[in-house]
């Protein structure tokens, strides 16, 4: 079998977007192709196209007619693609015999695409990998089609000038070019659209609706494009908040944790009405945003924080109040109200916490208390509030290295003979920005 390829003197212009072209060449071990110009039937007049007949049928995989010296990743990926028919542009090194393109020669060429060539900016990488459904976008990868919802929801984000009749603050402003920064109209927000499309991915389209479908991905764009209006009309003192301040008073985590909230909200109940509304009943106008008391949001402590404010903020978002024991989130993040539950169980003969039985105690942020176990000698955290990230329960009576009770905070601890009576631990929660707070208590049993 013989297949042909044909090659034009001027550019060649695809009704489709394709890909850089794919550097071919014959192969220099073998001959079989032939290249021949086009002429207008029964004529001498040459058309400007070349057929270049090249044999398919090949037993020996070493002697195919074409190499590829650069794009096989690209051939591979778009054969898995919706776009395996597509044509796809090549440049063609082919002599007319005289070796010119010899062996050591390709050789060289293949080393230099290979080692030298410049790899694609990230976000231009991403946004191929969308258009061409591949990767994480791919149906076949990802059956759900979470990921193409998510990006496409940042893409109507980004695209549409208004949503239900209001400006949109996000309109050519979600970065999709690595030199051309966003910037929304109140500040702040100032995303990349794959970190974006892998946050509403994650906690939207990957996770299960209440009580409805999923909205579709302008809906979605428009839930988030009013939250931001209003809380930029409730906060106040823009310029030293978390939210629209410039750095170093803004904080990512804090705008992400505000965008988690209001994709669960939209989780729970779909659209919101009135979402300046909701905010003002979390307090969000009486509260001081500017979050000058943090310590640190570097190593540790960002892993822990950002946990922290995505926890509080889709709570208050999602239940439209504030937490227990807390005026207002800022106060609730710095570990107002923090508590870890302790739960003493009975130990059956296997070992184990027994079902029945079960008494509960709270350890709160400042206090010192006792308790006595009695034969509930199995304990064990159970729980902790949506302000500790994090949390370690130490001997209160050791000196100098600490001594780490793991086991009360993981699977459970047996009081025994092994532990001195009353045993006592503090227990030291760990807050957003690196503060940290504790609470003693002294067990008898």
């Amino acid at each position: 079998m013989i297949g042909s390829i044909k090659l034009r003197r001027c550019s060649i212009i695809l009704a489709a977007l394709c890909p850089n072209p794919v550097l071919l060449a014959k192969n220099a071990f073998t001959s079989g192709i032939t290249i021949a110009p086009k002429r207008i039937d029964s004529t001498s007049y040459d058309t400007g196209t070349f057929i270049v007949n090249v044999p398919e049928d090949v037993e020996d995989p070493a002697q195919k007619p074409l190499w590829i010296l650069d794009g096989q990743h690209r051939i591979a990926g778009l054969s898995k693609s919706a776009q395996s028919g597509d044509p796809v542009p090549v440049v063609l090194l082919l002599d007319d015999g005289s070796n010119s393109y010899s062996s050591p020669l390709l050789a060289n060429l293949f080393a230099q695409v290979t080692t030298a060539a410049t790899k694609l900016d990230e976000l231009h990488n991403e946004w191929l990998t969308y258009a061409f459904d591949l990767g994480k976008y791919s149906a076949v990868r990802n059956p759900s089609g979470a990921a193409k919802q998510a990006f496409k929801t940042v893409v109507e984000l980004c695209r549409t000038p208004t949503f239900r009749g209001v400006s949109n603050p996000f309109f050519n402003n979600v970065q999709f070019n690595e030199h051309r920064p966003a910037n929304p109209t109140y500040g702040g927000f100032s995303f990349k659209c794959n970190a974006l499309g892998d946050l509403v991915s994650r906690h939207y389209y990957n996770l299960p609706v209440q009580h409805h479908s999923h909205l579709n991905p302008s809906e979605l764009a428009a839930e988030l494009s009013h939250a931001y209006i209003a809380l930029h009309q409730t906060v106040g003192n823009h310029a030293a908040s978390v939210f629209f301040g410039k750095p170093p008073s803004q904080q990512t985590i804090m705008q992400e944790a505000f965008l988690v909230g209001v994709l669960a909200r939209a989780l729970f109940y779909g659209p919101t009405a009135d979402y300046r509304s909701l905010l003002q009943e979390l307090k969000f106008q009486n509260t001081n945003w500017d979050f000058s008391w943090v310590r640190t949001l570097s190593g540790p402590a960002n892993t822990i924080s950002k946990k922290i404010a995505r926890n509080v903020l889709e709570d208050a978002l999602v239940q439209g109040t504030l937490p227990e024991a807390s005026g207002n989130l800022a106060d609730h993040l710095k570990g107002n109200g923090a508590a870890v539950v302790l739960a003493f169980s009975k130990v059956t003969p296997a070992g184990r916490p027994a079902k029945q039985g079960k008494e509960q105690y709270r350890m709160l942020r400042g206090a010192t208390g006792s308790h006595n176990a009695g034969t509930t000698t199995h304990v064990k955290v159970t729980e902790q509030t949506s302000n500790v990230g994090d949390f370690e329960i130490l001997d209160a009576k050791t000196v100098g290295r600490p001594l780490r009770y793991k086991e009360m905070e993981r699977k459970g601890l047996i009081l025994s003979d092994k532990y001195s009576k009353p045993l006592e631990i503090v227990v030291v929660m760990k807050h957003y920005g690196d503060l940290s707070s504790q609470s003693e208590l002294q067990i008898n049993w």
